[in-house]
C-alpha cells in the first residue's frame, strides 16, 4: 500500500513531499464517509441516561477494514508519512458521525499503541500544531 501512496521522483521533486497527498487526502475521506454511514444504519438511540457511556456503536469499527487501513498507514509509514495525519485532524470539524469517527480513530490508534510511543508523539503534534497555531485555521 505503500508504494501506491508515493509519488514518482520528478513528481516528489516538484511537490516537495514524496507522497501524493491528494490521493491520501481522498482515502481518509472516502473512508471516514464510509464509516459514518456504516454508524448511521446501525445506531441505536440510548434509552437511559446510563447507557449513554457504553461504547458499543463504536465497536463496529474496530473490525473494519477502515480501521485496518489506518492501523497499517501508521505503522508502516515513515516518519514523513506518519506525519501526513493531519488529513485525519483536517476531519475534525463539526459535531457530527463524520467527526465523531475521527476523534474515535484518534483515540484509539493513540491507546492501542502503547509500546510504540513514536505513533503517540506523531498524534500529539498534529494535534497540538492544529491548538497552537495563529487563527483562523481550518
Amino acid at each position: 500500500m505503500k508504494q501506491r501512496l508515493l509519488l514518482l521522483h520528478a513528481e516528489a521533486k516538484q511537490a516537495g513531499t514524496s507522497y501524493n497527498v491528494p490521493l491520501i487526502n481522498s482515502l481518509v475521506l472516502y473512508m471516514g464517509i464510509l464509516q459514518a454511514i456504516k454508524q448511521l444504519q446501525t445506531k441505536t438511540s440510548p434509552h437511559h441516561p446510563s447507557e449513554m457511556a457504553h461504547t458499543a456503536p463504536m465497536d463496529i469499527f474496530l473490525v473494519g477494514t477502515a480501521m485496518d487501513i489506518f492501523q497499517h498507514l501508521i505503522l508502516y509509514l515513515d516518519t514523513e508519512g506518519s506525519f501526513l495525519f493531519y488529513v485525519v485532524a483536517n476531519q475534525l470539524c463539526y459535531p457530527n458521525n463524520h467527526t465523531h469517527y475521527f476523534s474515535f480513530v484518534f483515540l484509539y490508534l493513540f491507546a492501542d499503541a502503547d509500546k510504540e510511543t513514536i505513533i503517540q508523539e506523531q498524534i500529539m503534534r498534529v494535534l497540538l500544531e492544529r491548538l497552537i497555531v495563529n487563527r483562523p485555521h481550518p
